[in-house]
């Protein structure tokens, strides 16, 4: 083995190599397939879509709460099967539109399929990244999270960068799981109190405007953005 060179030697070409090597992790970065989940689809499918579901996720309850309209536009962050991405392209037709969002592109490649065979015309879907739902800028009048929330790293950054795809006074919709639900499909840490929730949502630009208490075992709070 030949003896170590000395340092000085290294040190001036190591900003072109780590300028190179980032380069090409940048490339192959744009070249990875869209995020798929362990979970087989068929096991989401069948989580997603249960017909009990409907018992106490009461999504009627909740497509009236949020008053939606035709001609309304809404973002279905973590669409998943589109339980409620469906309802809301019926809520909102015909002159609406729904962005049904997920990172994993299965789920979203199976939602596209039931809302062709069910003639739902309005629902466009985003692939999008973990840190950003990738919103057409000025876009959306509501950001819908179910189940959602609770998934995400870092969440006040998530809704800054949420933010610039939602109209002037845009409102956010969450609804998830309390901590010491009676009904929890979640490891317990993984949840996020309701004080909490709204904290993060104040600090990436949203206010508390509304708060309902229906839902047998999660919160339902509405934001708008400030």
């Amino acid at each position: 083995m030949s003896r170590k060179q000395p340092l000085a030697r290294f040190a001036k070409p190591a900003l072109p190599i780590l300028f190179v090597l980032g380069t090409a992790c940048a490339h192959q970065q744009e070249r990875m397939p869209p995020k798929t989940q362990d979970r087989p689809l068929e096991d989401r499918i069948k989580s997603g879509e249960r017909p009990e579901r409907a018992s106490w996720q009461k999504p009627d309850e909740i497509i009236q709460a949020l008053e939606l309209k035709n001609g309304d536009v809404v973002a279905d962050i973590g669409a998943g099967t589109g339980y409620f991405t469906r309802r809301f392209a019926k809520a909102v037709a015909p002159d609406g539109k729904v962005y049904a969002v997920d990172v994993a592109a299965d789920v979203l490649g199976y939602l596209k399929e039931q809302a062709d065979k069910d003639g739902l015309r309005n629902i466009a879907t985003i692939v999008s990244v973990e840190a950003d739902p990738m919103l057409p800028k000025s876009a959306v009048d509501m950001a819908f999270f179910c189940d959602t929330t609770h998934h995400i790293a870092n969440r006040v950054n998530f809704y800054r960068h949420m933010a610039p795809g939602l109209k002037e006074h845009g409102r956010m919709a969450i609804v998830d799981y309390a901590p010491g639900a009676e009904r929890n499909p979640h490891p317990v840490e993984e949840l996020v109190p309701r004080s909490q929730v709204i904290s993060e949502a104040e600090d990436g630009g949203f206010k508390l405007v509304k708060e309902y208490q229906f839902l047998p075992y999660q919160y339902f709070l509405v934001f708008e953005k400030r």
